[in-house]
């Protein structure tokens, strides 16, 4: 897990141009930091160690950057970036590649020779034998970039789910990529100029459309793809897939049969996932997810000797605390607990930081919880933490995909609508079904007739996507198959993803996520959806299957939290007069966004209310807006009023 830059330009690069960008993701990497030159007269290139860097100017067309956590091999021999026996092949790569002990067996078979621990120079190994058909093997989560000599040529790769970040950026005949957007303004051809696709869209329905950034220029390279860029003639990659979860089977798998399959695959990937050379510790929120992942830890530790260290948040507010359910996993499975507690008062105090390090705007204030857990692990010097992540996608744990099946059950089989509703209310049930059902209706409601776009001001109402061409919108016409490969692609987790890489990044912390095992995932989607929801219930196959792992309070556990904060008792109470003295007089960026007078009387209204508004879409529009304000400063973005972007266009 790292931080990776590079930048071709062939008119020549200024060498410290790119050791700024590389440095601007020290966070990512505090373990180490290499450069790699090529085209200043060696042929193959030269490698520039971190205390050399700043002797001065080099002459190169190509440059590589890296900043080094280290995880697996803890020697100077893991120094990126790596090249290859004959220094053909050079690579910066941020990521786990979890069966790389398997790949290395393979790959040793057949002839190649290994002077390392390390999964990067399997990558190297790998693409040296198969070329960009290795991507398609590797097990985990990466952002990778090889620099081809014999081809002249620039591999970029990110994984199948894109877990790992890589970002591109092109223009003059130059490129660069990068892990965080960030890193790009080092480089003297790059300027914070603001997408205002991607801005709209965001004051609108709070989601965004990759590969677009909010930023002008700047775009994520797609998961599950690989692309090449020429040395010599740069252009942006045109990206090549070598995932297709579309094409997954359904499968006839019974609920047995379902289950065993879940119990082993979920094993293996937990087993793969604790290799490391440091320590390992879990998320715990006392989830059904993050629950089962700590059982498992401790079911494959047992007898090793080894304590697994839980990381929660807690909060006063008893509806947002988890320490309960906490409690009863660690009183089954041992291990240590700790906890951080996170206030109003606290994020005010980090909020420059929080929106530095998130790059662009975070979707809620719940982010912050994320935040808080990740640097109390980094205090307790545990620099690997698993939790799960993905759960609720692959196993329609949200409402919402409950009540997509529910929406095309009733057209066919009302009976079958009834016996759910009805089965809810019976003992044995779970009455949330029901009880949900009319919030959710409303907020859904609240969202198809929402005017969040009359807050633009009016030669910005036309950017992003329309209301019928946004994804989160679409995706709700289609079947209940389809609406969880969203989930997972499009709607819920790349967020997810993205956020809760920038908190655990901020404090070098690397995130691991057994329920993302592409094995996993391909094994989720092509089950049928039915078999995750009955009697009110969902996730039935994971509570069949790693019940085991739970104490029977979190296995039919009928609410949900995660972590998350009390963001409306914050707005009620500590955050309302910050909130008030910013409507009163947002930024001089924002007012050439946002119609001021629009905006005062959207927070009169909330912020005069004293009722708890938890779902309430005009609250996160209010706290979205007030983010989006310091994300303009904090960046110092650029508004350029020429070459307005028209609508977007989506295709599912």
């Amino acid at each position: 897990m790292c931080g990776i830059c590079g930048w071709i330009e062939p008119s020549g690069l200024d060498f410290p141009s790119l050791v700024r960008m590389n440095r601007l993701a020290s966070h990512r990497g505090p373990d180490g930091e290499g450069f790699w030159l090529w085209g200043g007269g060696r042929p193959e290139g030269q490698f520039v160690e971190s205390r050399s860097a700043d002797a001065g100017p080099r002459a190169a067309t190509v440059g590589l950057g890296h900043r080094r956590l280290a995880i697996l091999d803890l020697s100077e021999a893991g120094l990126q970036p790596m090249p290859s026996g004959d220094s053909q092949l050079w690579v910066v790569f941020n990521g786990e590649i979890y069966n790389y002990l398997e790949l290395k067996a393979e790959l040793a078979r057949l002839g190649h020779r290994f002077r390392t621990g390390t999964d990067t120079e399997v990558i190297l190994a790998a693409y040296e034998r198969w070329g960009a058909e290795c991507f398609a093997r590797f097990n985990g989560m990466w952002g990778i970039a090889i620099a081809d000599l014999r081809r002249r040529v620039l591999v970029l790769s990110r994984d199948r789910l894109g877990i790992k970040p890589l970002y591109v950026w092109a223009g003059g005949g130059s490129l660069a990529f990068a892990s965080e957007i960030k890193q790009f303004f080092a480089l003297p051809c790059v300027a914070p100029a603001a997408n205002m696709n991607a801005i709209a869209e965001y004051v609108d329905t709070g989601y965004e459309g990759p590969p677009e950034t909010f930023f002008d220029g700047i775009q994520a390279f797609p998961p599950g793809c690989w692309g090449e860029v020429s040395l010599d003639r740069p252009a942006r990659p045109e990206p090549q897939s070598f995932w297709f979860p579309e094409r997954i089977a359904a499968s006839g798998a019974g609920r047995a049969e379902a289950e065993e399959q879940i119990r082993h695959l979920f094993g293996d990937a937990v087993k793969l996932q604790l290799r490391s050379d440091v320590p390992v510790g879990v998320c715990l929120s006392g989830g059904l997810d993050s629950s089962a992942v700590y059982g498992q830890v401790q079911l494959l530790r047992n007898g090793t000797g080894a304590r697994t260290a839980a990381f929660s948040a807690a909060f006063d507010e008893a509806r947002f605390d988890e320490r309960r359910y906490i409690k009863e996993v660690l009183a089954r499975h041992g291990g240590e607990g700790h906890y951080t507690f996170p206030t109003a008062e606290e994020f005010l105090g980090d909020f420059d930081d929080f929106i530095y390090h998130h790059d662009e705007p975070p979707g809620s204030l719940s982010q912050y919880a994320a935040w808080s857990v990740m640097r109390l692990s980094r205090g307790r010097g545990v620099p690997v933490l698993l939790n799960g992540q993905g759960g609720d996608e692959l196993f329609s744990g949200y409402w919402p995909a409950y009540y997509t099946f529910l929406r095309r059950q009733l057209s066919s089989s009302p009976p079958r609508v009834m016996g759910h509703l009805l089965g809810a209310l019976l003992p044995g049930g779970n009455p949330a079904l029901v009880g949900q059902l009319i919030p959710h209706f409303r907020q859904y409601r609240g969202r198809k007739g929402r005017n969040n776009r009359g807050l633009l001001l009016p030669h910005f109402r036309a950017c992003g996507f329309t209301l019928e061409g946004n994804w989160a919108t679409r995706a709700q016409q289609v079947n209940e198959q389809q609406f969880r490969l969203h989930e997972v692609r499009r709607i819920h987790l790349p967020r997810l993803l993205k956020w809760d890489d920038r908190n655990s990044m901020a404090f070098s912390i690397e995130g691991r996520y057994p329920f993302l095992d592409h094995r996993f995932v391909e094994l989720a989607l092509g089950l049928q959806t039915e078999l995750n929801l009955g009697r009110g219930w969902n996730k039935l196959l994971i509570r069949g299957a790693l019940g085991h792992l739970l104490p029977p309070s979190i296995r039919w556990r009928r609410s949900k939290m995660g972590f998350v904060t009390p963001q409306s008792v914050w707005i009620r109470t500590t955050l309302r007069p910050k909130l008030q003295a910013w409507v009163a007089r947002p930024s001089e960026r924002l007012q050439q966004i946002v119609d001021p007078a629009r905006l005062r009387r959207l927070a009169e209204g909330l912020l005069g209310s004293t009722r708890d508004q938890r779902m309430d879409e005009g609250q996160l529009l209010l706290v979205r807006l007030f983010f989006l304000d310091r994300w303009l400063n904090r960046f110092g973005v650029e508004l350029r009023p020429e070459g307005r972007p028209q609508a977007m266009s989506v295709s599912l």
